[in-house]
Formats: C-alpha cells, structure tokens, sequence
C-alpha cells in the first residue's frame, strides 16, 4: 500500500508541473488574440510571442540536457568496466533509460530548506548554476549561427569565472560548515587556475590571430592543429579544465572524505539535480571547447575530439587519487605559471619570427 501510495504521489507531482506549464501556456494565450486582433493589415504580422523562434531558441538546451543525462550513463559505464563490474544495466536495454530514471527519482524527492539557511540564495543558486552553465553553450563554434560572439574566448573565460559564485551562494546559505569550506576552496581554486588559463587563450589568439571560437576552428581546416606547437599548453590547459570543473584529482569542493558531499550537502532532490546538471554540463562545455582551440577544422573533428577529452575526465576520475589542497595550489602557482610564462614568450618570438 505505501508503494502504491509513493506512485500515486510521484505521478501527482509530475502532473502538477505539467498542469503549472500548461496553465502559463492557456494564461498567455489571450494575450495572443489581444494582440492579433490589433495588428495592421500588412504582410508583415506583428504577433506577441513567436513560438517558432522560442521552440528554436529551446531545443540547443534541450538537447544539451540529454547529452548530460547520457553522459552521466557513460560515465558509470566506463567506470564499471576499469573496475570490472557492470554498472547500470537493469532499465530497459543494457541500462539505458537509467538516466530519467535517475531524474525521475530525484525531482519526485522532497526539496528540503534546513532551519537556519538563506532561503533566498539557498533556493536561487541552484537555478543559478545552471543558466550559468547553459550560457556557455551559446559559444559552441557552429558554422552557421546566426548570431557570431566576436570576443567568444573573453566571454568564455567571463563565464567561466562567474561559475564560481553558485558555488559560493549555495555554500554560504547553506549555513554549515562543510558546505561553507568547499565554497571557500571553490573559490581560490577558480582565481588560482584562471590565471594560467587567461595565458593559454593568449597563445592561442597570438596563434590564430582571432578571438572568436569559429574562426579559431576554420584556421586549422589544413589539419594543422594547434595542438602540434602546442602541445605543453594543451596539457596544462586540461590540468585547468579538470580544476575549473571540480573533477578528480582536483575534487576539493566536493571532498566526501572531509566534507561529506562539499558545498551541495544540504540540497536535496531537485536542487542537487539541478547542481548536478550544471556540474556536467560544464565538462562537456570545456571537452567542446577543447577541441574546437586545439583540434578544429570542421564540425565532424570537433565532435570526434570531444568525445576524447569527455572520455579523458572520467578516465582521470577513475585513475587518479585526490590531491592534497595545500599541493593543488602549489602546482597551480609554482608549476603551472612558469611553464605558461615561459610557453607565452616562446609563442610571442615564433609569431614574431
């Protein structure tokens, strides 16, 4: 009775979400009308809301979110095989409607607001951390976009560094201190790997000659891709990516041995799935980018590449033990920024020559 009874719930829930997007869609339709029964005769129709272009603008966002779900199911996959086990293997074929399963499961959970957090930030961040993991997505180097970000690596790196500030506000309101602690190692871990990563973008714009992501692609359509003179700076520029995206052997902000969960402790249900999306969506973000700075050429490299360095994060994850925080800082400041000082006069004289 009580598993009937948890059902009942679940599919009550999943309907109350469906009824509150079709009650906004029957809200704003009046509105509609309004509006067409006021719009001059011309061939040009002026109408309030075009689902065309709103459906259009969706469905990149959506597919980033399946992509997730599905690599989240690689992931476990490739995990299970390195430590000789099956993984997921019992939803449908071979295990793979187990990620909605997953998602299913999670949203159905009760969301939970500890007594004594920031309900406002606490709620917010979430929500946060995912539009500001989809935003990087507008950067992805189609050849026939629309619309063309001609400063696409400094927005990039802006991005990236915003990132950080859910992680800060979810760790703050929650008001424990094992979510504030890997807030603050969120923190100088970020500042600290973005300053060798700002000298890789400026070997690779000193190469290209361009900061647009699109452009940087075109240039190595002759198979000469950067990663060839660059080779010491795409290795550091993956040591950046795996400390930028909180992945293993750089996972201080979710440490289970010392933190028991990090900054997300306190979330449950929907909010940690919400983190959990933003979290790898922004590796898949960083393998896209990745291969499209190093191995351009045309779309076909670019997802083949990508595929590569997506492996890469969870064959890092499955090979390499966690660091200690004091040796992740020291590598960042006494390692890291004399080899890319270093790469970046060697780049400036090549160029010059």
């Amino acid at each position: 009775a009580s598993l009937i009874m948890s059902n009942v719930e679940c599919l009550f829930k999943v309907f109350s979400k469906g009824g509150v997007i079709f009650g906004t869609y029957i809200l704003l339709s009046p509105y509609q009308v309004l509006a067409d029964s006021f719009t001059p005769l011309d061939p040009a129709k002026v109408v309030l809301v075009d689902w065309v272009a709103v459906i259009v603008s969706i469905i990149p966002f959506v597919g980033v979110l399946l992509a997730v779900g599905f690599y989240t199911l690689l992931e476990r996959k490739i995990l299970a095989i390195i430590m000789i086990r099956k993984g997921p293997s019992k939803v449908s074929y071979m295990g793979i409607l187990q990620p909605f399963s997953d998602a299913g499961k999670l949203l159905c959970k009760e969301f939970i607001v500890p007594t004594r957090a920031n309900v406002g930030p606490f709620i917010l961040a979430p929500a946060l951390m995912l539009a500001i993991s989809l935003l990087g997505w507008l950067l992805y180097p189609y050849k026939s976009a629309e619309v063309f970000y001609v400063f696409g690596v400094i927005l990039f790196m802006v991005i990236t560094s915003v990132s950080v500030y859910g992680v800060m506000m979810s760790g703050w309101a929650s008001n424990s201190k094992y979510s504030l602690l890997g807030a603050v190692r969120a923190m100088a871990q970020s500042i600290s790997y973005e300053i060798p990563m700002g000298f890789i973008f400026f070997c690779v714009v000193l190469c290209s000659g361009v900061f647009m992501f699109q452009e940087i692609s075109v240039f190595q359509q002759s198979l000469f891709f950067f990663f060839l003179p660059l080779c010491v700076v795409m290795l550091v520029w993956m040591l950046c990516m795996l400390a930028e995206t909180n992945r293993a052997p750089f996972d201080f902000v979710e440490g289970e041995s010392e933190l028991v969960s990090g900054y997300n402790v306190e979330y449950s249900g929907g909010g940690f799935a919400v983190m959990f999306i933003a979290e790898y969506s922004s590796i898949l973000l960083s393998s896209v980018m990745s291969a499209a700075m190093f191995f351009g050429g045309n779309e076909a490299l670019v997802g083949f590449f990508m595929m590569v360095f997506a492996i890469f994060f969870v064959v890092v994850r499955a090979s390499l033990p966690r660091l200690r925080y004091d040796k992740l800082m020291n590598l960042c400041w006494t390692v890291l920024l004399c080899v890319m000082l270093t790469a970046s006069v060697c780049v400036v004289v090549l160029v010059g020559v």
